[in-house]
């Protein structure tokens, strides 16, 4: 054995989100998917049941870290816990009253753009309302939001996308900045517009 095989191996990741991923899998592989994200969207918008208290169900899900408030938590056990039926709370949640929350909605609408294309979810409406949150007064959802308006916009879409992420990457805060940048390169490579590119690149 030498001196590399006795060194520990890497510790699993211990964000809070990471730490959600993990209790959210485990909720799936104990109760089904459907029902872990019928839960998840009680948690988000604040209807959580006796039920879902008494039974532990909800304690499975937020944990005890409190790093996550319950509904930031419910919205992005979304990511790992999907119905389509979740979708009208999780539009609805882009302009809840705490900013985590909004955050958390664009994250998980930008993680689902592929599955919500097949369901043909997609539509202006959605897109709308995602381009909203680009001016949203929190930072983190106004990056969020760029995100998800790369994931989901259409072709029909980019006349109104397009002046709100190139204005986006001009934006002074780096993190604001380059979440745009990332949502033009989506955007390039999913719509085969390398044009994008380029007038990202000028």
């Amino acid at each position: 054995m030498t001196a590399f095989d006795r060194l520990p191996l890497p510790a699993e990741p211990q964000t809070p989100h990471d730490r959600l991923r993990r209790r959210t899998e485990a909720a799936v592989a104990e109760r089904g998917e459907a029902a872990v994200a019928g839960l998840a969207v009680r948690l988000m918008t604040g209807a959580a049941t006796p039920e879902d208290v008494t039974s532990g169900a909800a304690r499975a899900l937020t944990g005890d870290d409190g790093d996550l408030s319950p509904a930031a938590t419910g919205a992005l056990a979304l990511m790992h816990a999907w119905h389509r039926s979740a979708l009208p709370a999780l539009t609805g949640a882009l302009t809840a009253p705490e900013a985590d929350v909004r955050s958390a909605a664009h994250l998980v609408l930008a993680s689902r753009a592929g599955s919500l294309r097949r369901d043909a979810a997609v539509d202006r409406a959605l897109v709308d309302a995602v381009r909203a949150g680009c001016a949203d007064p929190d930072p983190e959802v106004r990056a969020s939001a760029a995100s998800a308006l790369g994931a989901l916009a259409r072709p029909e879409d980019l006349e109104a996308a397009l002046p709100v992420l190139t204005g986006m990457v001009m934006d002074v805060d780096a993190d604001l900045a380059a979440a745009a940048e990332l949502a033009l390169e989506q955007l390039a490579i999913r719509l085969d517009r390398p044009g994008l590119r380029v007038s990202l690149e000028g």
